[in-house]
């Protein structure tokens, strides 16, 4: 199946939800919220190996999601740059402020530990990221063990090479929900699943857990950093011990 058939099944999948996507509004320009019940887990989680899907929680109001934490630490001729919580207009902002005042040239790491956040937010970071790369400078990502890079999280951990996670590591991906009412739009999927495509995910893989309910709204997808690697969906570049 090609990409662009894959997102046309995706669609489908996402209207035959919703009952009425095409009246939805974008998921860019209507902040479209791409988390996992942002801080709440999922419901009825089933597991197989290192593969879980299970029902998402529900959204909760569009206020009640606080910044994430971002902190910025030296490690040799290295930036550290953690984004620690929820994806928003915020902390997008002193992310591009923190960015702009690096010294030109300097490597820089950023380390994610995020149950994503809002789909605008967080596409302006990956573009800030991509930009930095552009112009020459070192950007990698980062994923410790036990901790988790979900939804939007994992289109900005993709922005990043190399991608560094620890083999316990946790990723994401679902069908991005509105802010408004928690509900998914047929192109807000669609934009999502072209920008991982587009980042570096396999089609491959992108197939599988479209094929698995992924994408449907239905279900959250989960995997362990050493799953994804052995699986070839090209998220994890390389696995740190």
């Amino acid at each position: 199946m090609t990409v662009r058939a894959l997102v046309r099944w995706v669609g489908l999948g996402a209207l035959l939800m919703t009952g009425s996507a095409g009246a939805a509004p974008h998921g860019l320009a209507a902040e479209s919220l791409a988390a996992a019940g942002a801080t709440a887990g999922v419901a009825a989680n089933t597991t197989a190996g290192s593969v879980a899907v299970g029902r998402p929680a529900p959204t909760p109001p569009a206020g009640e999601f606080p910044d994430a934490a971002l902190a910025r630490s030296e490690q040799g001729d290295t930036t550290i740059l953690r984004v620690d919580g929820i994806i928003t207009a915020g902390v997008e902002q002193r992310f591009a402020e923190t960015l702009r005042g690096l010294p030109s040239g300097r490597p820089l790491v950023v380390e994610l530990s995020s149950p994503g956040g809002f789909t605008s937010a967080g596409y302006r970071m990956i573009d800030a990221i991509l930009a930095e790369r552009q112009a020459g400078r070192a950007v990698a990502t980062r994923v410790r063990g036990g901790e988790a890079c979900e939804s939007m999280c994992v289109g900005l951990y993709l922005a990043g090479y190399p991608r560094y996670a620890a083999p316990t590591a946790e990723f994401m991906v679902h069908a991005p929900r509105m802010a408004e009412n928690g509900r998914m739009t047929m192109r807000s999927t669609q934009a999502m699943v072209q920008r991982l495509v587009a980042l570096g995910a396999s089609p491959v893989w992108i197939e599988r857990v479209a094929a698995a309910g992924g994408f449907s709204g239905a279900l959250d997808y989960r995997e362990k950093a050493d799953r994804l690697t052995a699986d070839g969906a090209n998220i994890v570049t390389e696995l740190i011990r």
